[in-house]
């Protein structure tokens, strides 16, 4: 769906080019709920305002579907847009029309049909859980609901891509949760294609299926999401994870230091997440062990566990041989 070939983007600043965006390559499956992630100027606003040509690329091209968006300009771009829905951090909404005028904005300025404006925008209250809302302004909306009308306006020309800058870093958790949970449903009965930047790893394990992570203009990381949440290769990456996982990143080492043994990482997906293999090893192998930190919970649809354990035995390497056996990834923390 999205193609990114050579692409990087500087800004003159003072007569001088500076790098916002180092040359990277990257695809977007079509369907797909694509993270990036990234702390404050690492690059992830540039990236997405990017696809929709909101910032143009210093070099290299953009594709969507068989259009390349960097050679597009006037009436071509803006019809090329009209395909893409943008989500803002502050809602972006206009104060002095009520919800339903700003739902049907965009559809005024493409130059529907009012009767046909109307129906999309009753149909789109319906959906964001908005239909009693329609003759009410911006500032009698929670943040939330705020944030439902920018979604509904995102979706009201029949966009084959949502674009989400920060859609939830300005909600309270329990609101967080909830338009995650919507832009969830709108991927899955719609088939959209979402790009979604945020700085919370918890974010991207909630919805998205691969994830991208930015560090000073650089892509350092990228894959599934749930190998980049299990098994975090850069540092960037893995500070991400330790501010979504704080007591445990807080308590590793201490542990490690403390407890005799040597200390594994088990993670389990999907149905071995439920499946008694630890228990049988470690009965078949003789071994001892102490579980030191564990939790299981999902990465958007697909259930996980990790164990991290101390083991102690002279069957441990027969363990944990069997334990690779049975597709559990295991990992050495220290001895």
């Amino acid at each position: 769906m999205i193609r990114f070939v050579d692409v990087h983007k500087s800004y003159r600043v003072d007569g001088k080019d500076i790098p916002a965006l180092e040359p990277f390559n990257l695809e977007v499956a079509d369907g797909e709920v694509f993270g990036i992630i990234g702390h404050s100027g690492a690059g992830k606003s540039t990236l997405i305002r990017l696809i929709n040509m909101l910032e143009r690329p210093s070099g290299g091209h953009i594709l969507i579907g068989d259009t390349d968006m960097t050679t597009l300009t006037g009436p071509s771009l803006r019809a090329a847009r009209q395909r893409i829905g943008m989500i803002f951090q502050h809602f972006n909404l206009l104060s002095s029309q009520t919800v339903a005028e700003n739902i049907a904005f965009p559809l005024r300025l493409s130059g529907k049909d009012p009767a046909a404006i109307r129906g999309r925008v009753d149909e789109l209250l319906q959906r964001v859980g908005l239909g009693a809302h329609a003759n009410k302004y911006p500032s009698q909306l929670s943040g939330g609901q705020k944030q439902r009308v920018g979604i509904a306006r995102a979706l009201a020309n029949h966009p084959s891509i949502l674009l989400c800058d920060e859609a939830t870093s300005a909600l309270d958790p329990q609101t967080t949760a909830s338009v995650l949970d919507l832009l969830a449903e709108i991927n899955r009965e719609l088939k959209l294609t979402i790009v979604l930047i945020t700085h919370e790893m918890d974010v991207v394990r909630r919805v998205c299926d691969r994830v991208a992570v930015l560090d000073a203009g650089r892509m350092v990381e990228h894959g599934a999401v749930v190998d980049v949440f299990l098994h975090p290769q850069h540092p960037t990456t893995r500070r991400f994870v330790n501010e979504a996982l704080p007591e445990e990143a807080a308590g590793e080492q201490m542990l490690y230091q403390r407890v005799p043994g040597r200390i594994m990482r088990l993670s389990f997906r999907g149905e071995a997440t439920w499946s008694p293999t630890l228990g049988r090893v470690t009965r078949e192998t003789g071994i001892d062990f102490n579980i030191l930190a564990g939790r299981i919970d999902r990465i958007k649809d697909l259930p996980y566990g990790q164990l991290t354990l101390a083991m102690r035995g002279d069957g441990v390497d027969a363990a944990l041989s069997a334990l690779r056996e049975a597709d559990i990834d295991v990992e050495e923390l220290a001895r």
